[in-house]
Order: structure tokens, then C-alpha cells, then sequence
């Protein structure tokens, strides 16, 4: 089976010893997550694959990855033993606020962690729609991170990379800290591209050289500057910029919360956040023992207390991509009130069918909505979002179930013709594969969109074949 050719990811049904890859779950700069299927317990898991995009290839149509030139060696082998050494840490923590290692694999000239898979959703994706979250969400946030903060600093381990993508809201429980940054950090000193790796707005300034020591206090700006972006709906100015101001001798140009006053929320709170947003080490807490006890004090405060988690069961876990390719399709119609209209969309819908329907109706052209109509319906086709309601259905997937998809000849002649005018005499080959492991047309096309790696193509595939 073919790779992904746009992002060089596993394609699913690669098996590693006993797991299974279903689909990817993000794509980062140190590393590739997939969720999985455990074959011999059943059970889902997620792993993630040691791939340092700029300093790793993987060779043509299989799974190994090596380093992308004889230079780049050294770099790649010292970020993948610091992978197997958090992966050896990581499986010591036991609190729940720390993702849950079980083991690592070495194979395909990289290597595997496999971790616990909980359904939710990162808090970059749950801020998509431009929410906030309230004081009393901060501290169900902030609490349970500083605990396993503190578990991760009692070994002399740093996470070294917070950010909202990297806290993961559990459904039924507290928030759990994934992705660590050591595979990153080692690079780091090895390449001395500091700047290239570190996520601006969230990291302190002591990341971006190599003469600061990293501490705790390290991992606390992160997380004061998470913070901030889900009070102003924003991230901070970066570290650089208010080095670069002090260092003039102009003030900072990161206004302290209680000074900016944002609603809703009390000087205690805004208080901890300036203070773990503090530009100077010395003036920032040094441990998560200075600051955890006044977060639970904010939370104590209020009688819902004992709430485990910030997530509702109608929030959904949307594509930050997708997002965008629609909002730039829309825009195309209605113009810049296309930004508008996607944030309320996605605030009162809770499925694909019904973003689908709240959009569609600003655009007048028929022709327009059927162009529209069709970022959904391969978006449908290969993803795990629930398919579409009738309302999308009628109009643009009108291709049946047949259970006996193997003897359909038409249907099987047809997509190979069509796939062939992209793919080429490998058309037969995948066809044949997608009908031999499948139980209806529908799935059959979805296994065939995967293959296909031009989103332009994927359409006229999919409208063509509509047409059939």
C-alpha cells in the first residue's frame, strides 16, 4: 500500500507487530501520532513515530526512515535515543495527568511509542471556534497539568514544549499532558537551530540559546502562556520581541494581564498567569509547589468543584485544516463575511451535516453550492466523522451499498478507468486491493481517496464516479 505522499505518514493498515495504524491523529515537527488498533487485546492505542521532519526522509513506498543525508546522521540518531529515553521515563509516571506510556518499539530505522488512547480532543481545537474558557475552566486546566508537572520535574525531567495542542481534554476526565519536547531539545543542542524548533509565543526566552539553564520554571511560562491565550484569544508576544524591547530599555511589550483587565475574570487569577509569564527567570515561580495551591484556591471557590473536565458531549473534535479550506471556499462567495460565518457555524453545530447546512445557505449560486457541497463530501469520505444526513446525501453520495461488491464488474471497471487517468497501471492494483478487504462500494471509494494525493484529483475522482 502506498504512503501518503503529501505528508509522508503511515498509511492505515500498516501493521507494527501486533498494532494496526487506522488513521493519523496529528502531524508535528518531531513526530508522526496515529491511532491504532491493538490486534491481540482489541483495544484502541496511540502511537507515535520518531520522524524529525527536517532532518528525516522516509524511503519510497515502505515504512523505513532514515536521515536525509550523511550530515544529518549524527543529529538524527542522538534525537531518536532521547525518543527511547522519554519514552523509559514516561512509563514510570502512574498519575493521570501525564499520557500513559506502555512500550516502545525499534523498527523501520525509527521508533514507536505506544501510549493509551482516550477520546476528547486537543484545547487548540476546543479554542478553534474562538472560545474562552471561563476562570473556573482555567483552574480544571491548570490543576491538573501542574500535578503532573510536578511528578515530571521530581525526576529532573522537563516537558519543554506546552502549548494548547499539547494538553489533550479527556472527555470523562482531566486534562493529560502529551508530546514531550526531549527528542526536540536534543536536537536543539545538536544542530544549534534553536529558533526553528521552538513554538513562538509559548516558549521563554532561555529556549531560544544555549547559555540559560531550562527549569521548571521553563515548563511554568508555557503553561502561564497557555493560559493567556485562553483569556485573551490569543498567544503572547514572543520572547524574542520583549527581549529585544527590554534590552533598548523600553518597557515589555507584554502588558500583564491585571493591567489589561479582560472580564470575567479576578486579580488572583490574572495574577498567576503574569507571574508565570514573568520575562526573567529569577521573577518567575520556581516550582510547582510556589503556585498549584492558589489555582486550587480559584477553583474552590465555586461549588463545582469536583468537575472533571472542561469538555461538553456536544463538542466535537474539528479539523483545524478542513476548517480553513472551507473558510477560504467560503470566502470565495460571500467574501470576508465568510470568517464570521464559519466561527458561528462552528459554535451550534455538532456534526459535519450540520456545518454543512448552516454555511451552505449564504451561498445563492446553485453551482456555487454544489462546488461547496463537495469539500464535504470527500472530507466525509476520508475521515472518521459520521457520514452525512440525508440532506447531503441526496444531493452528492448516490453511490449504494452492494454486498456482493466483488462481483460487480461495472463498478470495478469503472473506478479503475477513473483511477488510472491519475494513477496510472497502479490503478488496478489498488482497486483490486480496496474490493478484496471491503463490504461496500462506499468504503471501497473512501480506501481509493486515500490514495490519491492531490486534493483536486480526490474531487474530480469522486464527482466523476458520482456520475456513474
Amino acid at each position: 500500500m502506498n504512503l501518503n505522499a503529501q505528508s509522508n505518514t503511515l498509511p492505515a493498515g500498516t501493521k507494527l507487530e501486533c498494532y494496526q495504524i487506522e488513521n493519523v491523529l496529528g502531524v508535528g515537527g518531531f513526530g508522526i501520532t496515529y491511532k491504532a488498533k491493538d490486534l491481540s487485546l482489541g483495544c484502541n492505542v496511540a502511537i507515535k513515530e520518531y520522524f524529525p521532519a527536517n532532518f528525516a526522509v522516509r524511503a519510497a513506498n515502505t515504512c523505513i526512515v532514515n536521515s536525509k543525508s550523511s550530515h544529518d546522521d549524527e543529529i538524527y540518531s542522538t534525537g531518536l535515543n532521547r525518543f527511547l529515553d522519554e519514552a523509559r521515563t514516561l512509563a514510570q509516571f502512574k498519575t493521570r495527568s501525564i499520557v500513559r506510556v506502555n512500550r516502545f518499539i525499534k523498527a523501520n530505522g525509527t521508533a514507536y511509542i505506544i501510549m493509551d488512547y482516550e477520546e476528547g480532543l486537543p484545547l487548540s481545537r476546543y479554542l478553534l471556534k474562538s472560545r474562552k474558557l471561563n476562570e473556573h475552566e482555567l483552574a480544571l486546566v491548570a490543576i491538573p497539568i501542574l500535578e503532573g508537572l510536578a511528578a515530571v520535574h521530581k525526576t529532573k525531567f522537563l516537558h519543554r514544549d506546552i502549548k494548547p495542542s499539547n494538553i489533550y481534554l479527556r472527555k470523562q476526565g482531566r486534562p493529560v499532558l502529551i508530546d514531550f519536547g526531549s527528542a526536540r531539545q536534543a536536537i536543539d543542542e545538536q544542530s544549534q537551530a534553536v529558533t526553528g524548533f521552538v513554538t513562538h509565543g509559548y516558549a521563554p526566552f532561555e529556549q531560544y540559546n544555549t547559555v540559560d539553564e531550562q527549569g521548571p520554571w521553563t515548563d511554568l511560562y508555557g503553561l502561564g502562556a497557555t493560559l493567556y491565550r485562553c483569556v485573551m484569544g490569543k498567544a503572547p508576544i514572543d520572547a524574542l520581541d520583549r527581549l529585544a524591547s527590554i534590552q533598548a530599555r523600553h518597557p515589555d511589550p507584554l502588558k500583564p494581564l491585571i493591567l489589561e483587565k479582560p472580564a470575567n475574570y479576578s486579580s488572583e487569577m490574572l495574577a498567576c498567569i503574569d507571574w508565570m509569564l514573568s520575562f526573567r527567570i529569577e521573577n518567575r515561580p520556581q516550582s510547582v509547589g510556589e503556585i498549584i495551591h492558589r489555582f486550587r484556591d480559584i477553583r474552590d471557590k465555586r461549588p463545582q468543584s469536583d468537575d472533571k473536565t472542561v469538555l461538553q458531549q456536544k463538542d466535537i473534535d474539528w479539523d483545524a485544516e478542513f476548517v480553513s479550506v472551507i473558510e477560504a471556499e467560503l470566502a470565495t462567495y460571500i467574501g470576508p463575511l465568510a470568517t464570521v460565518m464559519i466561527k458561528q457555524a462552528l459554535q451550534e453545530s455538532t456534526s459535519m451535516d450540520d456545518l454543512y447546512k448552516s454555511l451552505v445557505g449564504h451561498i445563492d449560486s446553485p453551482s456555487h453550492r454544489e462546488q461547496f457541497m463537495h469539500l464535504f463530501s470527500v472530507k466525509a469520505s476520508t475521515t472518521n466523522h459520521r457520514v452525512l444526513t440525508d440532506t447531503i446525501s441526496s444531493e452528492a453520495l448516490t453511490i449504494k451499498n452492494d454486498e456482493a461488491v466483488s462481483l460487480n464488474s461495472q463498478f470495478r471497471d469503472t473506478t479503475q478507468q477513473l483511477l488510472s487517468e491519475i494513477m496510472g497501471p497502479l490503478a488496478s492494483i489498488l482497486v483490486e486491493e480496496a474490493i478484496a478487504s471491503s463490504n461496500s462500494n462506499d468504503e471501497v471509494i473512501r480506501k481509493l481517496l486515500k490514495e490519491i494525493p492531490n486534493e483536486a484529483d480526490k474531487n474530480n475522482f469522486l464527482q466523476r464516479l458520482n456520475k456513474n
